[in-house]
């Protein structure tokens, strides 16, 4: 675990061990990333809340400019030179990747003071603060997509969770011994640091081609387009949330959001895991493979992913008042819209997936409904964030969200023929039956602890709805899993 990273390693497990121990790892970094603004919330109150939030949402924004891009590159060229069998090609690509990475966290590290200082109107130390965690975020992206390109997901997963222990205890430290303020983001900046260290590639490789080099640029710039207008879409809002509210307002959506993010690190764990086995299906140009992939993926994602944000969705004014406490009951009326708003990202992921694995034009494609999406955001925000705040912030995110996820999943069903027509036919009555569920227990006035039971009836009337599609998410449990052998049947419509 502590020798430097090897890139001609075989790959460890099956796919389905893999698939398991990312969502361990993600589990773990949702962890860290869920504890952390609950221990300074409970610590501090709505407005520290808000302060330290903000600083974390900003350093994510900026690492999106670059940094996390290249970790998804090296997850996909290193799986495809490995699928190819050409191994000094996966190091010429590791080289090329990590100077990108070491260049540019280094130039978002020093924009971070200014940004910090004069867009959001703090200080320079805070900005300093900041500027750490964006070197440390954006090291840890690229090293984690490396290690998966590679299919080292055991090390990866072991370190991500040495460092969701180290963070929360040097977050707890810092609490104990009265630090306030963006300070506090610096326990999460040094554990990222040590990750980086960790997965490293120091491996010596030769210079890339032109062509490789600028297949290589080109990826990460279209990547950088979309995930900078669809992930960064979220943390955006974060900063817009504190800009056109009261620091107490801005406290009460950063416990919303913190609460809304985490169910989708399952999806993030299943693409990490799907990419780079797409990216080897490509490379051995197995199509009916890779198209296969893509479908039981997108099965497995609405049957298993739609009853985890309802049912959260549902049970948001008893979670809210469990985790935060009285203090952040306004948070319960926006995590049901940011739920709602997450959960079509989480679906189109393995549709985001099939388009940039297969070319640049396919990258093009999701950056410009990534954009499109942040366009439409930022409309709403323009009419309703003013009179509405915070409300109007979760709301315009929703609207963006919508346009982000449908463009990507549309073409991928147009183009691959995938038999999708019934699947979204379960999935908008299983959406619908939820908004039902939540504005009749509103209307009826029901206190927070029938939340469970509206959870219930909405879980058994899902399993009913999708009890054909259940064999996917059997299929993924089982371990002679058939993503290894190749395509298998389709469940039918």
């Amino acid at each position: 675990m502590v020798r430097p990273v090897r890139l001609d390693a075989q790959t460890q497990s099956s796919m389905a061990s893999r698939g398991l121990l990312s969502m361990v790892g993600l589990a773990a970094q949702g962890v860290l990333r869920l504890v952390t603004p609950l221990l300074v919330g409970r610590f501090g109150g709505p407005s520290l809340l808000g302060v330290v939030q903000t600083a974390i949402s900003a350093a994510t924004f900026l690492c999106l400019v670059w940094p996390t891009t290249t970790g998804s590159a090296a997850s996909k060229f290193l799986a495809r030179a490995r699928g190819a069998g050409r191994p000094e090609e996966a190091a010429t690509v590791a080289r090329h990747l990590r100077r990108r990475t070491t260049q540019a966290t280094a130039v978002l590290g020093l924009a971070a003071v200014p940004i910090w200082v004069l867009g959001i109107r703090g200080d320079v130390v805070g900005g300093l603060w900041v500027g750490a965690l964006v070197v440390g975020y954006g090291g840890y992206n690229f090293a984690r997509g490396l290690q998966f390109g590679i299919g080292q997901v055991g090390r990866a997963t072991v370190w991500d969770i040495t460092i969701m222990v180290g963070g929360l205890g040097g977050l707890l430290v810092m609490l104990l011994a009265g630090f306030r303020g963006p300070s506090l983001v610096l326990p999460m900046a040094v554990a990222y640091l040590v990750y980086t260290v960790a997965g490293w590639p120091f491996a010596h490789g030769h210079k890339p081609a032109p062509a490789l080099r600028r297949e290589l640029d080109g990826f990460v710039a279209l990547g950088v387009a979309g995930t900078t207008a669809s992930a960064g879409f979220l943390q955006l809002s974060m900063v817009v949330a504190k800009l056109v509210s009261t620091p107490e307002q801005a406290g009460q959506y950063a416990a919303a959001l913190t609460l809304a993010t985490p169910a989708s690190l399952l999806a993030g764990s299943l693409s990490l895991v799907l990419f780079p086995a797409m990216a080897e299906a490509w490379g051995r140009r197995d199509v009916d493979a890779f198209r296969w992939q893509t479908d039981q993926a997108t099965r497995l994602l609405v049957v298993v992913m739609v009853p985890v944000f309802a049912t959260l969705a549902l049970c948001s004014r008893l979670i809210v008042g469990v985790i935060w406490g009285h203090r952040y009951a306004d948070a319960g009326r926006l995590l049901p819209v940011l739920l709602f708003a997450v959960l079509p990202m989480t679906l189109a992921m393995a549709s985001v997936n099939s388009l940039s694995t297969r070319s640049q034009r396919g990258m093009a494609a999701t950056s410009v409904a990534s954009m499109s999406g942040l366009a439409v955001g930022a409309g709403v925000w323009g009419l309703v964030a003013g009179p509405w705040r915070e409300l109007g912030v979760a709301v315009g995110y929703l609207a963006g969200t919508l346009v982000i996820a449908g463009i990507p999943v549309v073409l991928v069903w147009r183009r691959d023929g995938h038999r999708w027509g019934g699947l979204v036919a379960r999935l908008l009555l299983g959406v619908g039956v939820a908004v039902l569920l939540l504005l009749g227990r509103d209307a009826l006035g029901l206190g927070p602890w029938w939340d469970p039971v509206c959870a219930v009836v909405f879980v058994a009337v899902w399993l009913v709805v999708v009890r054909r599609d259940l064999q996917v998410v059997l299929r993924l449990l089982t371990p002679l899993l058939r993503w290894r052998r190749g395509p298998g049947p389709t469940p039918a419509g």
